[in-house]
């Protein structure tokens, strides 16, 4: 994994966390600097295709579509059809607002 999209340092998740796990009273998930990137593509496309997407933010498609399965799973991004059309979901902007705000430090 390049060293831009490693995940915080003590996390050694391949996906997002989950809002309940570990500590209630922590903070929601913790994002790859990849998942950032998608999630923000799709908060101002609306939805897409995963080849979109890789395209629109410069990642590699297999890495793009890997990680929409797993924000998919943290329900931080949903699939619309069938046709592995994705959207940002509330928890998604949620998570991507949160995100955002500890890189400002």
């Amino acid at each position: 994994m390049p060293a831009s999209d490693a995940p915080p340092a003590g996390s050694e998740r391949d996906a997002p966390a989950e809002e309940g796990d570990g500590d209630p009273d922590g903070p929601g998930p913790s994002l790859t600097r990849t998942d950032e990137r998608v999630l923000a593509y799709l908060a101002d496309a609306g939805t897409d295709y995963p080849a979109f997407v890789a395209s629109n933010t410069g990642l590699y498609l297999d890495h793009v579509e890997s990680r929409l399965d797993a924000l998919d799973a943290a329900g931080l991004a949903e699939r619309v059809t069938g046709e592995a059309v994705y959207r940002i979901t509330d928890a998604g902007r949620d998570a991507l607002r949160e995100d955002r705000a500890a890189w400002s430090d």
